[in-house]
């Protein structure tokens, strides 16, 4: 994986490693229109997928996008790729909502494993599109337009990240009871030659 996509995947290993699939369906405030841990991943797998798909049907083509995109896209292009600022409180795209994938209760582990095959996959069809069409627009985006690799590879990077302060508040929110919860069901340490059979 490119180093700029690797960098924020490794970003969510501290969140997630060792999380157990039940703390992983809690949504923060038990507020069920605020996403889990899982339900933002499946959105960050979801993105990833649109995107692969995009550059699957440009290699089958053999063409890269055409045009530089409207005047708006290029001004947004500005705030998300240069200034790395993806817009607070849009909503997510219809294709990239959870709950479509049907996912069983998946742990920490297992979601940050699905999210590096994803991103991985993605990264390898960028790395095609690259040796295809050179510095050219590889592919559209719905609302930034057309970019180059390199432009994808910032736009995954940056919109990541900016889930990254949602995956770090839903930590915050429902990890405390966790712990409590692990706590109270650690068996209590026995010492060394005391024999606990009945």
């Amino acid at each position: 994986m490119h180093p700029v996509l690797q960098e924020v995947y490794q970003a969510y290993r501290e969140p997630l490693s060792g999380k157990s699939a039940e703390w992983c369906q809690r949504h923060p405030g038990q507020d069920e229109r605020r996403w889990s841990a899982q339900d933002l991943i499946q959105h960050l797998v979801l993105v990833c997928r649109s995107t692969s798909r995009l550059l699957e049907t440009r290699l089958q083509r053999g063409k890269p996008a055409h045009g530089h995109g409207s005047m708006v896209q290029r001004l947004l292009q500005v705030v998300v790729l240069v200034f790395g600022h993806m817009p607070h409180g849009a909503p997510a795209p219809p294709f990239a909502r959870p709950g479509q994938l049907h996912w069983p209760a998946m742990n920490g582990d297992e979601l940050l494993e699905i999210l590096r095959q994803e991103m991985d996959q993605m990264d390898q069809l960028l790395d095609s599109c690259r040796k295809r069409f050179g510095i050219q627009r590889a592919a559209t985006h719905f609302l930034l337009g057309p970019m180059r690799v390199d432009q994808w590879r910032r736009f995954h990077a940056v919109h990541t990240r900016h889930h990254l302060e949602q995956m770090q508040g839903i930590e915050k929110s429902v990890g405390p009871a966790e712990a409590t919860v692990v706590a109270e069901l650690q068996p209590q340490a026995v010492p060394r030659g005391v024999n606990t059979s009945t």
